[in-house]
């Protein structure tokens, strides 16, 4: 019995001669050919150019995406980088003047001298209304109500108010509430560019200190009750800002806050006050750190 039936071969063979003369017409080129290709791609241009109108803001949404997450990780970074920046240039020179001022002590207190724990902000941006912010740590990694908090760059942020076992709430520098004392250290300049051997002495360098406030979201902090003092005249724009310590501070001394802005003279016998710029960028805040400091007279209860 045959595979295919006598109609059924010579359908096969039709399509097969049909098929290799096609191939060769094409191969070889024709004109009537051509014509009828040029047509049906006259026809597909349209259709293919309306499926790219369509896929290619699709595309480019994808794409622009993948790069703003990319985009938005460098520029975090190099913040974070310059944070660090003044951050360390501001500590330098606290150590400088540390060093030559007191040169026969050693093993000074200094933010790396004591632990912290590293968050994520989670809730509330500040805002004209509510200077605080929520991180994602609490109780249960080590934090306590009075804790300082800082900037990944080491800038003082603010100090911690409420504490839940996983999350808490930190009131930042600039709110009106916030109060901590702080040291200003004047003289960079002179001290800086003194040569100091074994027969000279140390030059004298000025200390200030006082009461940063907040004063909003849309004001520097100012540092008050330094007026009276016979040096408080050589304070100038750029000295630098530290947290003062002390036996019943919460913060640990030698936190860098900020450089001074401005000298306001107030009137009558108010005296003097210096407007601080803040090391740390509260307004770009992603993460902090909590030093995990409580002072001696807590300690001590």
């Amino acid at each position: 019995m045959a595979l295919y039936s006598p109609g059924r071969r010579r359908a096969i063979i039709l399509l097969a001669v049909t098929s290799v003369l096609l191939l060769t017409l094409d191969l070889r080129g024709n004109r009537l050919f051509d014509a009828v290709r040029s047509a049906a791609g006259a026809v597909a241009d349209p259709f293919q150019t309306a499926a790219d109108v369509v896929t290619s803001p699709i595309s480019r949404a994808v794409r622009s995406y993948r790069d703003y997450d990319d985009l938005l990780a460098e520029v975090t970074d190099l913040r974070s980088q310059v944070e660090a920046q003044r951050a360390a240039e501001i500590a330098a020179q606290n150590a400088i003047i540390e060093n030559q001022d007191l040169l026969a002590l050693e093993g000074l207190e200094s933010v790396a001298s004591y632990d912290s724990v590293t968050a994520r902000l989670v809730g509330q941006s500040p805002t004209n209304f509510d200077q605080q912010v929520e991180i994602d740590r609490g109780s249960v990694h080590g934090i306590r109500v009075g804790m300082a908090a800082t900037g990944t760059g080491v800038g003082l942020v603010g100090k911690v108010t409420r504490v839940s076992p996983q999350s808490s709430v930190i009131m930042l520098v600039t709110d009106p509430s916030y109060a901590v004392p702080v040291k200003i250290i004047a003289g960079n300049d002179e001290v800086g560019g003194s040569t100091i051997d074994a027969d000279t002495a140390v030059p004298e360098v000025i200390r200030e200190t006082g009461v940063l406030r907040g004063r909003g979201d849309d004001r520097l902090p100012r540092v008050s009750f330094v007026a009276g003092s016979a040096g408080f005249g050589r304070i100038s724009a750029g000295d630098t800002v530290f947290t003062a310590g002390g036996s019943t501070s919460l913060a640990p001394p030698n936190i860098p806050v900020g450089t001074v802005a401005n000298v306001v003279t107030r009137p009558g016998t108010a005296g003097q006050e210096v407007e601080v710029e803040l090391v740390s960028d509260l307004e770009r805040l992603q993460f902090v750190r909590i030093i995990l400091y409580q002072p001696p007279t807590e300690l001590a209860e």
